[in-house]
């Protein structure tokens, strides 16, 4: 990482920061700056993190515990945090296999490092931009088998796909390169929950100014993706991430979320 880098801020690092003890991770300037400001504007920034993270994590134990998939292709992966998705998807099956993608080499280098060496797992820089990268490389072809169901996490990733890049295009050719009986659970920010704090319209203009662009995408425009991909949404449909199958009967307010939640199944 150059010193320049170090000055901006970078959406991965603060989602870490926002999902980490204050402070922990948020500790290059440009994202210490900037997420100093975005607490101070939108006080529930890290619920709306955890609620994302839990959703996630509740989406990979649903997977790989009740519909029992053993291979995950983890897109957007983003920086490490305990627990990664291999850990929870091996917790319940240890012969599960789990490859990450993400666009910032760095961001790779650093996942892998920061785990122990595991056959089972691969670590790959590629952009979901160009999803061919991704179908093609050699690490996910090692540790994916396209002939077997695939459990595909778009975890918030498309947040930071603009428009003029063809998100539901990208989405149509990943789905279209998974086997009948795959899985994919998909999250998006959105202003379909913002309250009178409006705290994804302020957290979209805050991660502007920082240099990070962010889409937020309505229910209806996330459902045309998955249809369009060949998808059908289970229950309970698209819906907030704290209201996406909850652990627990209390799941709080749907603008502590300000984030799409959906698990899709690709037909046979």
């Amino acid at each position: 990482m150059t010193s320049d880098d170090a000055l901006h801020a970078h959406g991965a690092r603060l989602y870490a920061g926002f999902l980490s003890k204050r402070g922990e991770k948020d500790s290059w300037p440009g994202d210490m700056q900037l997420a100093q400001r975005i607490r101070a504007q939108v006080p529930n920034v890290e619920l709306i993190a955890r609620n994302q993270r839990s959703f996630l994590i509740r989406a990979v134990r649903t997977l790989v515990g009740q519909y029992g998939l053993r291979q995950v292709l983890d897109v957007g992966s983003g920086l490490s945090h305990e627990p990664n998705v291999h850990q929870v998807a091996q917790e319940i099956s240890p012969d599960c296999r789990v490859a990450y993608v993400d666009r910032d080499a760095v961001i790779s280098a650093n996942l892998a490092a920061s785990l122990h060496h595991d056959d089972r797992v691969a670590h790959v820089t590629a952009d979901v931009r160009d999803p061919d990268s991704i179908l093609g490389s050699p690490e996910v072809r090692r540790i994916i088998n396209f002939e077997e169901p695939v459990a595909l996490l778009l975890a918030s990733v498309f947040l930071f796909v603009q428009d003029d890049a063809d998100p539901a295009g990208i989405i149509k050719r990943l789905v279209a390169a998974l086997p009948s009986g795959s899985y994919v659970a998909f999250s998006q920010g959105t202003y379909d929950y913002d309250d009178d704090r409006r705290p994804v319209y302020n957290l979209t203009r805050m991660y502007g100014e920082g240099g990070v662009i962010v889409t937020p995408r309505s229910k209806a425009t996330i459902a045309g993706f998955l249809d369009g991909a060949g998808l059908e949404v289970l229950e309970p449909g698209i819906v907030a991430t704290n209201r996406w199958r909850p652990d627990d009967t209390e799941t709080g307010l749907e603008a502590d979320s300000c984030i799409h939640a959906a698990l899709a199944y690709k037909p046979l």
